[in-house]
């Protein structure tokens, strides 16, 4: 990870406070006996001495606060109090913000000076989870559209952190859809938050870079520029599979179709080479024929396989498909 931030820094203090901070080792380097350790000295988790860091509270927030970590209960506000749909008065737009580190990547990692006054910062803040009823949630967070498009004063969360990791001792599932487990939905079964309905099959994106715009790539053996998109279906593993069993089984009709094909001109030559005159007529009569059933016939049969495996699985619309068409990546 770059732009590691050590330990403990007395840097982003006021110059007032500086000259009456300690730190633990210069506590330890001024007294002989070090057997009590003072209660803001942050060792063993005690109080950790750090600048104050000032959240400009909204009028009807209630904030659980300690030091630089806070859980607000309010309303959609992704920025300042003129942000979100907070600002417009919007009901049903209850938000639980949970946030550490306010503005800890600003001035270059050093965080905010002693005793700022700070807004939500989505770019800024260490890390955040962001529990909202309504909000813009992509907006908010600066997500690349993606198939999915931006979601829109819908009930989101969003988690942003420098490292995030989901553990699950027995399984993971990301699943996206309506539950068939509820009732009381009527005919068309669990809507979203707004009452609306939800699609069969919402797609699950997995965008690396945050960016999903097609790029221009020249290569191949003529150099061919050609516009490929970022973000794809991925491959769906066993119809992959079958489709290329499918494959060499076709592969294998064409090379036996050649060999029978070679076995028969060998076999014309031969006689060809025995008797160059008389046998001209009854050998190439007997070969056209054996042509038309082993070499003509075969060919076009694997041609209709080749068509056929084409549109079950390399069309969208083929039974075995081998892009997914809910799931995708970068």
């Amino acid at each position: 990870m770059s732009n590691e931030r050590p330990l403990w820094t007395a840097e982003n203090f006021e110059e007032a406070k500086r000259r009456f901070i300690e730190s633990a080792r210069s506590r330890a380097e001024n007294v002989e006996n070090y057997n009590i350790i003072p209660e803001n000295s942050g060792l063993l988790h005690t109080r950790v001495q750090e600048p104050v860091v000032n959240f400009n509270a909204a009028p009807q927030q209630l904030e659980i606060n300690s030091q630089n970590a806070s859980i607000v209960f309010g309303t959609d506000r992704p920025a300042g109090l003129a942000s979100g749909y907070g600002a417009l008065g919007a009901q049903a737009s209850n938000t639980i913000d949970i946030v550490v580190g306010r503005m800890s990547g600003a001035r270059k990692g050093a965080g905010p000076p002693d005793g700022a006054v700070v807004e939500p910062s989505f770019g800024a803040d260490a890390a955040r989870i962001y529990i909202s009823q309504r909000t813009d949630i992509d907006k908010n967070f600066g997500l690349a559209p993606g198939h999915i498009g931006m979601v829109e004063g819908h009930s989101a969360i969003g988690i942003k952190a420098d490292g995030i990791r989901l553990v699950g001792r027995e399984g993971v599932k990301i699943v996206t859809g309506k539950s068939s487990a509820f009732r009381g939905f009527g005919n068309s079964g669990e809507g979203n938050s707004m009452g609306g309905d939800i699609p069969a099959a919402p797609p699950i994106e997995l965008i690396a870079g945050n960016n999903t715009e097609p790029s221009s790539i020249a290569g191949g053996t003529l150099n061919i520029t050609e516009t490929i998109k970022i973000l794809q279906p991925i491959s769906k593993g066993e119809n992959t599979r079958d489709a290329l069993k499918e494959l060499g089984v076709l592969v294998e009709e064409i090379l036996g179709t050649l060999f029978n094909m070679a076995l028969l001109q060998t076999t014309f030559n031969s006689v060809l080479g025995v008797t160059p005159i008389y046998a001209h007529s009854i050998a190439a009569s007997t070969v056209a024929t054996q042509y038309m059933s082993k070499v003509i016939n075969p060919l076009w049969q694997t041609r209709i396989n080749k068509i056929m495996w084409q549109a079950n699985h390399l069309e969208p619309y083929g039974y075995k498909y081998i892009c997914s068409k809910n799931v995708f990546a970068t």
